[in-house]
């Protein structure tokens, strides 16, 4: 076809919005062993409705409790301005 417009298919690349076990730990990038900590003083929890029952982790959740791993560390810049402008 002479003249045709070129077909170009689009892509979204979105992570899941649940990970079992294993793809949450390649996921976040956390330790196996502070995750189990994380599981076991309840910032992580996962529920059993993955195949075959296995425990499956909301992506919110592990995004969550990440962020929070590293704010131990870090500078919000919002605090760094509050009440800046209040007399």
């Amino acid at each position: 076809m002479k003249g045709a417009a070129a077909r170009a298919d689009i892509v979204f690349a979105a992570p899941p919005l649940t990970f079992n076990r294993r793809a949450a730990l390649t996921y976040t990038g956390i330790a196996d062993k502070l995750f189990a900590q994380l599981e076991d003083n309840g910032a992580l929890t996962g529920r059993p409705i993955g195949r075959n029952g296995e425990r499956v982790y909301l992506r919110e959740q592990l995004d969550e409790v990440t962020i929070k791993l590293f704010r131990t560390t870090a500078t919000d810049i919002d605090d760094e301005f509050e009440g800046i402008g209040r007399g």
